[in-house]
């Protein structure tokens, strides 16, 4: 972990995207059409830029990274298609990249014939060492949230000076696709005026593929605010290897563990979130294992080694990648702990 800085090392800048199409988006289809999609429909004559988003210039000092996913409706042969957007974590930065990118977007083939033809289209931004994780199948099509592009406005009067303040929230689709969630912050260190931001921002969340018969489903997630000129603690690398990481925890050398990787699909990679000590950490790695689910657990349970309340406030949230290798864990305690934890 650095000292103070404004800004941080960085590794790989990469923007990832991909587009995917299809005659339509019915998902209760009775009779299968084997009739060859049209031209249009199947994107072969779409027109686009040929130089494709780029890492944002204002962002390359920062670790940090970025995933936007929009639904595309083109209605005319010689306009841009109509963007909605479906996932949003990307910057404004990113954003921007992103849109005048899709501005460019034509389908010169596209005839009355062909109604609306509908795409999606991903864009991942990473300066980041972390590698993406795999998706689960099907996540994206049974957590369909739509957020807004715009970018939430920060309190207001904002102090220069004030600390990073941070709010994590649940937001619960339990009504139909026009329903919006109920919202529930589970940590705070932000103004009463932040946290009214944050929900008045998940409000406008919605699920549009829910039609009300299904299970609640529930997401979270953390909104951040740092003041513009302060200076805060942030990480120089953001992937470790397993036994780098557990240097840098605390109390590590009071830990007695066992575990063997070769049982859990190795090699693996974990992310690690940190929310310690107010929440528990978060750990997440791709795709589910139920042999891993005892060491992720345990993983967990690591707390970083701050050297200060403010370092720990600074870090809240970010993310940290794990790399775990084939072979054994087998940690013991040291005996000097031991007679210390007796006394």
């Amino acid at each position: 972990m650095n000292h103070p800085s404004k800004n941080s090392g960085f590794g790989r800048m990469v923007v990832i995207f991909g587009l995917l199409s299809g005659p339509g988006f019915a998902a209760h289809a009775q009779i299968s059409d084997v009739t060859p999609p049209s031209e249009a429909r199947s994107l072969g004559c779409l027109v686009r830029k040929e130089k494709p988003p780029s890492y944002p210039s204002k962002l390359e000092k920062h670790l940090g990274s970025g995933f936007l996913r929009v639904l595309l409706h083109f209605t005319r042969p010689d306009e841009a298609p109509r963007v909605e957007v479906l996932a949003n974590t990307a910057a404004p930065e990113m954003q921007d990249e992103a849109f005048s990118y899709l501005a460019s977007y034509r389908l010169p083939c596209l005839s009355a014939a062909d109604g609306v033809v509908k795409a999606v289209q991903e864009f991942h931004f990473r300066n980041t060492d972390r590698d993406p994780l795999p998706m689960e199948a099907g996540t994206s099509e049974s957590f369909c949230v739509v957020m807004p592009r715009e970018p939430m406005e920060p309190p207001s009067p904002w102090p220069g000076e004030r600390d990073p303040e941070h709010v994590v929230a649940v937001a619960s689709f339990s009504g139909d696709g026009q329903q919006p969630p109920e919202v529930k912050l589970i940590h705070s260190t932000g103004s009463k005026r932040f946290e009214a931001l944050v929900r008045e921002r998940m409000a406008l969340y919605r699920m549009p593929c829910r039609t009300g018969q299904e299970s609640p489903r529930s997401m979270r997630q953390q909104f951040s605010y740092f003041p513009a000129n302060g200076r805060r603690y942030v990480m120089k690398r953001d992937a470790f290897e397993l036994r780098e990481f557990l240097g840098m925890t605390a109390d590590i050398h009071k830990v007695s563990a066992e575990f063997d990787f070769n049982t859990m699909a190795c090699p693996f990679k974990v992310n690690y979130t940190p929310h310690g000590p107010s929440l528990p950490n978060e750990v997440t790695a791709q795709p589910e294992d139920p042999n891993r689910y005892a060491f992720l657990k345990w993983l967990a349970q690591r707390q970083l080694a701050f050297r200060s309340e403010r370092q720990a406030n600074d870090l809240f949230g970010s993310v940290l990648q794990i790399q775990v290798p084939c072979g054994t864990l087998n940690l013991q305690a040291k005996l000097a702990a031991s007679r210390e934890d007796a006394q």
